[in-house]
């Protein structure tokens, strides 16, 4: 049954829709950014979202599943995040800025340095970042905070393959001044290809390694990402809230794309071997996952805006040096004009493991591959047609997923010999498509 957070959702989404009314392909994920009128409807959506409590509006994994009796993680009132092992980080509504002393005020990227390992509060003012570097955080003090102030840039290296921004610490706070942009520098790398080929591109724009204790990346306000812009990986009780990625500039094609849109492969978040963390309140516009998690255990994401890209992911799993995923919520957010709604994908001939996984209050429009989409035949980056049964997935539960499908298949599950079980799929509508195939039937009155 829709709660009370769905009039509210599904509003913004015919708002979305309506300002983003040009068709994407299958390949492209083209969205028309020409009128401002989309901007408004994706901050409009965004803010909707963003205002709903979860626990207020009623949303929980459904009793008697296996994400509610196993170790799923679920959000509080407060925005807390909880679950039987470890102390929770709360979402802040807002990051009080610090007072920052002039000396570890850095306006020169030359002081960074020596900032990061003396000051408990340092603020980057309008940084330039040279070519084949990294703007590095991974020395911070425990509990320091950092503050992105002015427009934060990157200087093109066709041979940087390292991260742009790398970030480790205990206790730490990440966050931006009001009125601040971190800019990728996007449009001189893309090409088109990503990371399958063409110019080498650093590897991610801003990872996150070993970040624990509470610490919490808020209100940051990214643009223009060369290639995969987060990668949140061995980190724990971890908050991100409040952030704004925008890549729609990548949407049209460039001189060097051949007709394709010129970026690719930007997924939003990539998070591995990371536990305990909440991912909300938060707009990604882009052309590849909006959010994929290939590893780890107890995250929940929710009150999300996904536009343009591959919509929120399991996966791929299999065939890494982590193929376990376990209790991953995704709960009450807005998929639009994207590829595909809620997958898990797991890669041909190898091992894993894929358990706990929760879809609820997940409102979709104009997909255009398939609404919800389980694949076991994953093989160097494409589907195979022939699924494996290596990797097991048990205990999918999809609660209130609904939406439409501009084109493509409104549901599609290919599961290997007896490597999928107990799954349970709850007031689900997923219409406009043609052509579903289900060859494992889940369980909750769901007709395939």
């Amino acid at each position: 049954m829709l709660n009370t957070l769905f009039p509210s959702v599904l509003a913004a989404i015919l708002l979305v829709n309506n300002a983003l009314a040009a068709p994407i392909s299958d390949d492209e994920c083209t969205v028309d950014t020409s009128s401002s009128v989309s901007d408004v409807a994706l901050a409009a959506a965004s803010s909707t979202a963003a205002s709903a409590d979860p626990t207020s509006s009623g949303v929980n994994p459904p009793s008697g599943t296996a994400a509610s009796t196993g170790s799923l993680p679920s959000a509080t009132g407060s925005g807390s995040l909880s679950n039987s092992t470890t102390s929770a980080p709360s979402a802040p509504g807002s990051t009080t800025l610090p007072s920052i002393p002039t000396s570890c005020q850095v306006s020169a990227f030359s002081a960074l340095s020596a900032a990061v390992s003396s000051c408990t509060a340092l603020s980057l003012n309008s940084l330039t970042v040279p070519a084949d570097t990294t703007l590095d955080l991974t020395k911070l003090q425990k509990g320091a905070t950092v503050v992105f102030e002015g427009n934060t840039s990157f200087t093109f290296s066709s041979s940087m393959t390292d991260d742009l921004i790398k970030a480790s610490g205990t206790g730490i706070t990440i966050t931006g001044a009001p009125g601040h942009v971190i800019d990728g520098n996007g449009g001189a790398w893309w090409d088109g290809q990503g990371s399958n080929g063409g110019v080498d591109k650093p590897d991610h724009f801003f990872t996150l390694s070993k970040v624990t204790g509470n610490s919490v990346l808020s209100n940051l306000n990214i643009k223009n990402w060369p290639v995969h812009c987060f990668s949140i990986t061995n980190c724990a009780d971890l908050t991100i809230s409040g952030l704004t990625l925008d890549n729609s500039a990548g949407d049209a094609p460039n001189a060097a794309s051949g007709g394709k849109a010129a970026a690719h492969n930007s997924d939003g978040f990539d998070l591995s071997s990371s536990n305990n963390v909440l991912l909300t309140d938060t707009s990604v516009r882009n052309q590849d996952d909006c959010v994929a998690v290939t590893s780890g255990d107890g995250v929940t994401v929710q009150n999300m805006n996904c536009v343009g890209g591959h919509g929120l992911s399991i996966g791929s799993i299999g065939g890494k040096s982590n193929n376990d995923v376990s209790n991953i919520l995704f709960q009450n957010s807005v998929i639009s004009n994207s590829e595909n709604g809620a997958r898990i994908k797991t890669n041909s001939g190898t091992t894993g493991s894929v358990s706990n996984i929760t879809y609820s209050n997940i409102a979709l429009s104009g997909i255009t591959t398939y609404g919800i989409d389980i694949q076991q035949d994953y093989l160097n980056g494409g589907p195979t047609g022939t699924p494996t049964n290596g990797v097991t997935i048990d205990g999918v539960t999809m609660s209130n997923v609904t939406g439409t499908v501009a084109k493509g298949k409104d549901y599609y599950i290919l599961c290997g010999d007896g490597s999928c079980s107990n799954f349970v799929f709850e007031d689900v509508s997923v219409t406009g498509g043609s052509g579903d195939s289900c060859n494992f039937q889940p369980t909750g009155g769901f007709t395939c």
